[in-house]
């Protein structure tokens, strides 16, 4: 059947592309490889049904297919090439759906009305619209109108720089288009008489037109569908409308492609019925957020060196947190909800690192282990941390305080105590305040209860100082004041540790919650430190213990200082 089609090369890579899905041969989503079974049962079977409204005019398609031949590539490594030579199958797929199927009673009008494409940057978005958009200028009926709405002037100007760049780049093309000096002006097709306008997301300003299509361009940024809906009105007059939305993720919980996104998948699903409706999804999902997996099935356009830049982005994201919305949200296209990310860590990542008491009392005998200890006095958690490390991966257990006449009173009222001392997590003890004592007795039956030896101490000097007194006696006691100094180096390193499947920590509910509640502030130099969002009915303690241990496994100064190199150089 392949030889039947071949000399349309774009049908070719098109079909390429779906079986290599389907097969496994080519990594990617759930829902794209719905939308590839789709249009292989259509393709193959379904158009030649009676009650199907629809076929795959190939001859339609090798009217593209020989007009890309005349566009080129305008930028990067492929500049001057081909444009049809140089299609990725992913691509090639998308311009056969909007432009192979038509209506099996008039071939000049489309099958499918709404285009979504929801891919992540660096995989040419903006340049496949600005082809689709000069194909459907030099193809579709004479005087139709093109539009782009985005949010903004400076993304207005995207799509039309990219059609403007490729006309410029195509010789065979460029004598039949008018381009306006203008960022945001005019682009003009002289064959058609057709016209292209990019223009910004203010629905009033949107009436009274007719576009023939539009894109919405970045509609994950939009929170109305008013300008969508204002473009839309305009093109109950026109014989064959399109809409393209074209989005990466935002951190946007009100964001309308939330529900595009959800009805997209019921589509694909088939819990839903809509034959005219054509969507892409790349994304990938948070449980393969720091996985090449999850790299490669949100971006499908295979180019190395991109894979590169995005692996470089990923290691920065894992240290500091700054940069994970960014990576998240654009590289593997995750939406987020607004301000998400204030989060420490994602939890599901920290509880892949589960282990049991009993690997973990295996794995620590014969070790020496720093503790981590953070006293309070009565609504926190006193808490002790131990911690070591084998074969480069940290090992870690936390343990909680907290007296028993304080339960009636505190706010966390959901969190069941008394239930978590029965299986271990904490210690409850009689009175109103934490008892030092029992605190003490703790750390000092560690060393037997593990067959292990204590190495060291790390404690914030607050409180408790007469138990730290007698600790000093002996064990070796590290004093660390909570500064972001002190602690934004641990904090970034326990964290890449946990993405990286580096961090061990014996099973423990509480040190969970503690765990969801951590969020962290930013000082100076995208320092961190931790935070709880509400101070009143949520405790960190047992994950401040890890932080407070980590410090004494956290790479030193190693005193380099650059001005002090210069002043020590001879310069003859």
């Amino acid at each position: 059947m392949m030889a039947n089609i071949k000399v349309i090369l774009l049908l070719s890579k098109a079909l390429k592309y779906c079986e290599d899905v389907l097969l496994e041969n080519e990594l990617t989503t759930e829902e794209v490889k719905q939308q590839c079974e789709i249009f292989l049962n259509d393709y193959y079977f379904r158009q030649y049904e009676e009650e199907f409204e629809f076929c795959f005019s190939e001859k339609k398609l090798k009217k593209i297919n020989n007009l890309l031949k005349l566009f080129n590539y305008a930028t990067g490594f492929i500049a001057g090439k081909q444009v049809l030579e140089g299609l990725e199958n992913f691509q090639a797929f998308f311009i056969c759906a909007i432009f192979g199927w038509r209506y099996k009673e008039d071939k000049n009008k489309f099958r499918y009305r709404d285009v979504v494409l929801f891919i992540p940057r660096k995989n040419a978005k903006t340049f496949i619209a600005a082809i689709v958009f000069l194909l459907l200028m030099l193809t579709e009926q004479d005087y139709s109108e093109f539009y782009s709405i985005c949010i903004d002037r400076d993304l207005a100007k995207e799509i039309r720089k990219a059609m403007a760049q490729i006309i410029s780049a195509s010789p065979a093309i460029k004598k039949h288009f008018f381009v306006s000096e203008s960022e945001i002006g005019i682009i003009k097709c002289l064959i058609t008489n057709s016209f292209y306008y990019p223009r910004t997301s203010k629905a009033n300003k949107n009436n009274a037109i007719r576009p023939a299509a539009v894109v919405c361009d970045e509609v994950g940024a939009f929170t109305s569908n008013d300008n969508i809906q204002a473009m839309r009105k305009g093109q109950l007059s026109v014989k064959n409308p399109l809409m393209l939305k074209l989005t990466t993720a935002y951190a946007e919980s009100d964001s309308v492609m939330l529900e595009e996104l959800e009805y997209d998948r019921a589509v694909l699903k088939g819990t839903t019925t809509n034959h005219r409706l054509f969507a892409l999804l790349y994304y990938a999902t948070k449980e393969e957020a720091w996985t090449d997996e999850g790299l490669y099935k949100a971006n499908p356009l295979r180019i190395e060196e991109n894979y590169k830049e995005i692996k470089e982005d990923r290691e920065m994201a894992k240290i500091k947190t700054s940069e994970q919305e960014e990576f998240l949200t654009k590289n593997l296209n995750i939406f987020l909800k607004s301000n998400e990310l204030n989060k420490y860590l994602d939890i599901d990542y920290w509880k892949k690192c589960k282990i049991s008491d009993k690997e973990f009392r295996k794995k620590i005998k014969g070790k020496t282990v720093t503790l981590g200890l953070d006293m309070s006095v009565t609504t926190d958690l006193t808490a002790v941390g131990i911690e070591f490390e084998d074969e480069n991966i940290i090992y870690c257990k936390s343990h909680g305080f907290l007296p028993e006449d304080s339960l009636p009173n505190r706010r966390e009222k959901h969190i069941n105590y008394r239930n978590y001392e029965r299986l271990g997590y904490c210690d409850i003890h009689k009175g109103m305040t934490v008892n030092y004592t029992k605190v003490e007795e703790y750390i000092r039956s560690i060393e037997e209860e593990y067959e292990c030896t204590i190495g060291c101490i790390v404690t914030d000097p607050m409180n408790a100082k007469e138990l730290v007194e007698r600790l000093s006696e002996d064990y070796d006691v590290v004093m660390l004041k909570q500064t972001y100094s002190n602690l934004s180096p641990a904090t970034k390193e326990f964290r890449k540790k946990v993405y990286d499947y580096k961090i061990r920590y014996v099973g423990n509910e509480l040190l969970d919650w503690n765990m969801s509640n951590a969020s962290t502030t930013k000082g100076k130099a995208d320092d961190e430190m931790l935070i709880k969002e509400d101070k009143n009915k949520q405790r960190i303690d047992m994950v401040v213990v890890l932080i407070f241990a980590y410090t004494e496994y956290v790479v030193p100064d190693d005193g380099y200082s650059p001005v002090d190199a210069l002043d020590r150089m001879d310069w003859g």
